[in-house]
């Protein structure tokens, strides 16, 4: 219950951070980052805001080594609504008249966000046509940035439901090291992937191809890239061995997520010296 509120409580304190610094921001310039949309209807800024307002969760989580469940997932949905109602009370809390009175003293909040919500212009295109004022239709981009706030929450907890776990501790796996080998192709990589797991992993075969250098002289069409990384559990010490593959097309290394694989090591074998050496 302590891990649970501590990881609640970074996520609070992240998104509470964001809030401000996006009001903040918009008091300074003139520029909302968090209403900010392509063709309105793509809340590119809510998007981006609340993947920030989430980190808190993701470093939360990784400090105390607990999985992301579905209780995590319903914080972050209820907290993604506070954070964009606090956005909404601190831009109604810091508003002034041209005089300096404070809007809040004369306009309940609820007016303010009838008013800021119905009234508001957005513009569209390279020649930043304003759609005039969007009317009702306010209350639907106010939910769309909600959807794309939360779609930013929730990319940060599908990434942390796909990092690897100790099946017994059922905690998050600790990087330990990593070793990086470039082909020239998919034969000259097949001689390495397909081979590594056929050997004993605490065998001196198995070391000396983990140890082996891979490099190539210039990157081209059809070049894999293998990242091969050792994970270790911080209680029991059992440890995994992650590949994760990336070819080359010509212009950017892509992800090859059919290549990647897990292979947990038999608890009581040490690789971490293999992979330092």
């Amino acid at each position: 219950m302590l891990e649970s509120f501590g990881i609640a409580l970074c996520g609070l304190v992240t998104s509470i951070l964001v809030a401000i610094a996006n009001v903040a921001v918009a008091r300074m310039t003139g520029f909302d980052f968090f209403t900010f949309s392509i063709w309105v209807v793509i809340p590119a800024g809510a998007l981006l805001t609340g993947l920030a307002a989430a980190s808190g969760y993701y470093f939360g989580s990784l400090y105390f080594h607990k999985r992301a469940t579905a209780i995590l997932l319903i914080q972050m949905v209820v907290i993604a609504g506070l954070t964009q109602l606090l956005i909404y009370w601190l831009g109604y809390a810091t508003m002034v008249f041209d005089d300096g009175r404070k809007v809040a003293d004369f306009v309940p909040f609820g007016q303010y966000m009838d008013v800021i919500l119905t009234k508001a212009h957005y513009r569209i295109g390279r020649g930043q046509v304003d759609t005039g004022e969007v009317g009702s239709m306010g209350y639907w981009i106010a939910g769309a940035q909600f959807v794309g706030f939360l779609l930013g929450g929730l990319g940060v907890f599908a990434y942390l439901k796909a990092k690897p776990v100790c099946a017994a501790c059922n905690l998050y796996l600790r990087p330990m090291a990593k070793k990086q080998k470039l082909f020239a192709d998919a034969d000259a990589a097949g001689c390495y992937y397909d081979r590594l797991f056929t050997l004993e992993v605490d065998g001196p075969e198995f070391a000396a191809l983990i140890r082996s250098e891979s490099k190539v002289v210039k990157v081209a069409l059809g070049a894999l890239k293998v990242d091969t990384s050792l994970h270790g559990c911080p209680v029991c010490k059992a440890q995994m061995v992650e590949e994760k593959v990336q070819g080359f097309n010509g212009k950017e290394w892509k992800d090859l997520n059919k290549l990647d694989r897990r292979v947990n090591i038999p608890l009581g074998i040490d690789l971490a010296p293999i992979f330092r050496g």
